[in-house]
């Protein structure tokens, strides 16, 4: 399955999701996208940069210290706003790699991050 379609089917798997991207952190771009309407890519490179912020960024160290894991990198982000949810998470193989999706309010979050897992299994197998 190609990555696109992979990222189809965690769109189509999670209830109300509307954008799913895959990303790469380090360089803050967007690698392949599934969504529902058409997106400015801007606007998917403002997420990826989000996602780097969030999960790398300066205050990241700070709350993997609160959380009690001193010195790593967040691997989970979630974003609540008057109008969406979005999740970021980060790949358990491959630091650089993350999917970030977008969704209503009530975005079932668990069920982000068991598709994620699978997802990034999914797209790292030959």
């Amino acid at each position: 399955m190609s990555a696109a379609e992979n990222l189809d089917q965690f769109r189509n798997s999670l209830p109300g999701c509307s954008l799913v991207v895959f990303g790469d952190l380090f360089s803050q771009i967007t690698l392949c996208v599934s969504t529902r309407q058409k997106y400015p890519q801007e606007q998917l490179d403002s997420i990826c940069v989000t996602a780097g912020s969030l999960l790398d960024g300066p205050l990241a160290s700070k709350v993997a210290a609160i959380l009690g894991k001193p010195g790593s990198n967040l691997s989970r982000a979630v974003i609540l706003s008057p109008e969406d949810t979005q999740v970021f998470l980060r790949s358990p193989d491959e630091d650089a790699d993350v999917l970030c999706c977008l969704g209503p309010l009530d975005l079932d979050v668990g069920q982000a991050a068991k598709l994620a897992g699978t997802t990034f299994d999914d797209m790292s197998k030959p």
